[in-house]
C-alpha cells in the first residue's frame, strides 16, 4: 500500500465514523474510554481497508482468459472519469502464448495457378494505386507489427488486377513484401550467410487465393489456432540451403518457413516467413487481426 492509494481509501470513509468515534471519547473515562477508541479505530481502519481492497480490485484487474491462453482486449475506462489518475487511460496488453498453437509440417506452397483470360472479355493491364486497393478492401493492409531489420518494398499496395469488360473485378490479388533488403530490380535480396531471403510477404484476396499450402498430414487432421477468435492455419517447414555438397550433396544448411493462413474481416491471408522466429510470424499475425502489437510469450 503506498500513500497515494492509502489517501485515496480514507478519502471514502464516510465522516459519520469520526463523528461517533469522537462522541464515544468524551463520553467516556479511564480504561473504558481507551477501549472505546481502540473499538473505533478498528472500525474506522477496516472500513478504510476495505474500500482501499475494492479500489485495488478495480484499478488492477486482469482481463478474462482468452481461449488461446492469453488476455482478451478490453477497453481503456474513460480519462474523464477520473481525471486525476494517470493508469485510468492504460490499455490492458494483448498476451498470445505460443505453447498454445499449432504448427503443422508442410511439404511446400504450391504455385499460383495461372489463368488464362480472353483479352475481348477481361482487361488484364489494370493497375490499382494505393488509394485504390484501400478503397476495394476498406482498410490499409499494412500489418500493425513489422520486426526490426524488415522494410516494405517499394511497390507495396499496389496491384496488378483483372476485370471484365462490365468492371467486375475477376481477380483481385494483392502482395505486400517486408525484406531486410532489396535488389535494384525491387525484388528480396538474399542474406550473405545464408541463400534465401529474410523476412515476410503476404498475399490477399477477397475473391480467393490462387496458390494453397501443402501439408504432410491428410485436410481434415491439419490443426487450426485460435487468434482474436479467429481460426489460423499455422504451417513449419526446415529449408535446405545451398551450395550442395558434390558428393554427398548434403546442403550447407537449414532455416525456418512458416506460413499462416486465415480469413479475417472477409479477407483471406497468406502469410509467408523465411529466416524469422515463430514468435515474430505470431506477432505479424496477431496485429493483423488484433489491429496494434501483442506480446508473445512461450
Amino acid at each position: 500500500m503506498n500513500a497515494k492509494l492509502f489517501s485515496e481509501a480514507m478519502s471514502e470513509v464516510g465522516d459519520t465514523y469520526y463523528e461517533e468515534a469522537a462522541n464515544y471519547y468524551c463520553k467516556k473515562h479511564g480504561w473504558i474510554k481507551w477501549t472505546a477508541m481502540a473499538a473505533c479505530l478498528a472500525a474506522v481502519l477496516f472500513t478504510a481497508f476495505s474500500v482501499l481492497s475494492n479500489y485495488s480490485r478495480q484499478q488492477g484487474a486482469l482481463p478474462p482468459a482468452h481461449p488461446n491462453g492469453g488476455i482478451v482486449d478490453t477497453p481503456a475506462d474513460n480519462p474523464a472519469d477520473n481525471p486525476a489518475d494517470d493508469t485510468a487511460s492504460v490499455t490492458p496488453e494483448i498476451h498470445i502464448r505460443l505453447s498454445n498453437l499449432h504448427f503443422n509440417e508442410m511439404e511446400g506452397i504450391s504455385d499460383a495457378a495461372l489463368k488464362w483470360y480472353d483479352p475481348e472479355l477481361y482487361d488484364t493491364d489494370v493497375v490499382w494505386d494505393k488509394d485504390e486497393v484501400t478503397d476495394y478492401y476498406g482498410k490499409d493492409l499494412t500489418p500493425a507489427y513489422i520486426p526490426d531489420g524488415l522494410t516494405a518494398a517499394s511497390g507495396n499496395g499496389t496491384a496488378r488486377v483483372v476485370l471484365d469488360k462490365d468492371g467486375k473485378v475477376a481477380e483481385d490479388t494483392v502482395r505486400l513484401n517486408f525484406y531486410h533488403d532489396y535488389y535494384e530490380d525491387g525484388s528480396p535480396k538474399l542474406t550473405e550467410d545464408v541463400a534465401a531471403v529474410k523476412g515476410f510477404s503476404i498475399t490477399v484476396s477477397k475473391i480467393g487465393l490462387l496458390n494453397d499450402c501443402l501439408y504432410v498430414l491428410p485436410e481434415n487432421e491439419v490443426k487450426t489456432s485460435d487468434i482474436g477468435g479467429t481460426a489460423v492455419t499455422f504451417g513449419y517447414r526446415s529449408m535446405p540451403f545451398g551450395p550442395y555438397d558434390p558428393d554427398t550433396h548434403e546442403p550447407s544448411g537449414y532455416y525456418d518457413i512458416y506460413v499462416a493462413e486465415f480469413e479475417y474481416d472477409g479477407i483471406e491471408y497468406e502469410i509467408v516467413a523465411e529466416q524469422m522466429e515463430a514468435e515474430e510470424v505470431v506477432k505479424v499475425v496477431s496485429s493483423i487481426i488484433y489491429g496494434k502489437e501483442v506480446i508473445v510469450e512461450e
